[in-house]
C-alpha cells in the first residue's frame, strides 16, 4: 500500500494533464517538454462544477464511491422497438486531461447509438479539479465502471460480448487502457476512440518516466488489442499524430486490427465541430459518427470490420 501511494504522488505530479503536452520532436527539447508539463499541471479548475447525479431519459447507478463522493454510470436504454435483450452496448468516457471534463461530452454520440439500438453509457470517474487525484486513479475507476458494468450486463439487458468502450483524449486513454488491462476473456468487443492519448512518457521529466509507463498504451501489450478505430487530426497539437500511427502500427504488427482515420489539418478535439467541412462533405461531428456507428452496427450482428 505505501508504494501504491508513492506511485500516486508521482503521478499526482505528471498526468492530471499530460494530453496536453507534445511529442518529442526534432526541434523541441526535453526542456521545452517538461515546461510544457508544468504549464498543464498550473491549469485553473475555475468554474468547474460537479457533475450532476442524473440525467434525463437515463437510469443513474452509482458504480463505486472512491474518496468523497459518489461514482455514477448513466445508462441510455434502447426503445422498445429495438428488438429483444440483450442488447449490444457502448460506454463513452468523457475528455478533459485527467483534469476537468463534463459527464455530458459524449452525450450526442450516446443519443446516436442508442436510436441505432444500443445501450449507451456515459460514466464518471476522478479528476483533479473535482477530487484532488491523478491519472492513475482516473484508470482504476474506469477499470471499476467497466467491470461493474460487465457484472450487471444481465440485470441490465446488456450483452457484455458486445461491448464497446469509447471516450475521447484523457477519455480515450481510459478506454484503451482498460481494454488493454482487461483478463482476457473480458475484453471489450471492439474500442472507439478520439485523439486518444496513447504516450504518457515521452513529455514527462525523466524521474517520472517509470511512472508514466504504467498507464501508457504504448508500453502495454497490444497482443490481444479488440478491433480498434482511432479519429485523429494531423495537426493535433496535444496528442501528436506520431504518437497514433506509432501505436497503431504496433498493434498491425501483432495482427491485431487498428485504423486511423486521419482528418488533414485537425487539431485537437475537431470531432466536436458541426461546422461543414467541404473535404468531408458534411461536419467532423457527423463524419466520425458515421463511422463509429459503422463500427458499432457490426458489433451488433457479430461481423466483420473494417
Amino acid at each position: 500500500m505505501q508504494s501504491r501511494a508513492v506511485a500516486f504522488m508521482g503521478l499526482l505530479l505528471l498526468t492530471t494533464g499530460l494530453a496536453a503536452c507534445r511529442r518529442a520532436e526534432d526541434n523541441v527539447t526535453a526542456q521545452q517538454q517538461q515546461a510544457a508539463v508544468a504549464g498543464v499541471l498550473a491549469g485553473s479548475c475555475e468554474g468547474v462544477r460537479p457533475q450532476p447525479d442524473s440525467l434525463d431519459g437515463a437510469f443513474s447507478v452509482t458504480y463505486a464511491h472512491p474518496g468523497n463522493r459518489d461514482l455514477r454510470l448513466h445508462i441510455f436504454q434502447p426503445a422498445e422497438d429495438a428488438g429483444p435483450a440483450p442488447h449490444p452496448a457502448i460506454l463513452f468516457f468523457f475528455g478533459g486531461s485527467w483534469r476537468v471534463g463534463e459527464i455530458t461530452a459524449f452525450q450526442e454520440q450516446a443519443d446516436a447509438f442508442v436510436a441505432a439500438g444500443f445501450a449507451a453509457i456515459l460514466a464518471d470517474y476522478r479528476v483533479k479539479c473535482r477530487d484532488g487525484s491523478n491519472a492513475l486513479q482516473s484508470l482504476n475507476d474506469a477499470e471499476d465502471a467497466y467491470e461493474w458494468l460487465r457484472h450487471h450486463a444481465a440485470s441490465l439487458g446488456i450483452d457484455p460480448k458486445r461491448l464497446i468502450l469509447a471516450g475521447g483524449s484523457a477519455g480515450g486513454h481510459l478506454a484503451l487502457a482498460t481494454a488493454l488491462q482487461a483478463d482476457e476473456g473480458e475484453k471489450p468487443a471492439a474500442l472507439v476512440l478520439f485523439n486518444p492519448v496513447v504516450d504518457l512518457a515521452t513529455p514527462a521529466p525523466f524521474y517520472l518516466k517509470p511512472l508514466a509507463w504504467w498507464i501508457s498504451p504504448i508500453a502495454m501489450d497490444v497482443g490481444a488489442l479488440p478491433p480498434t478505430l482511432i479519429f485523429h487530426g494531423t495537426a493535433d497539437s496535444k496528442v501528436p499524430i506520431a504518437s497514433i500511427r506509432h501505436f497503431c502500427a504496433n498493434a498491425q504488427a501483432e495482427g491485431r486490427t487498428c485504423q486511423v482515420m486521419e482528418y488533414e489539418g485537425a487539431d485537437h478535439s475537431f470531432y466536436t465541430s458541426h461546422v461543414p467541412d467541404p473535404r468531408l462533405g458534411t461536419s467532423p461531428h457527423a463524419h466520425t459518427l458515421e463511422a463509429a456507428l459503422a463500427l458499432g452496427q457490426a458489433v451488433a450482428q457479430g461481423s466483420r470490420w473494417p
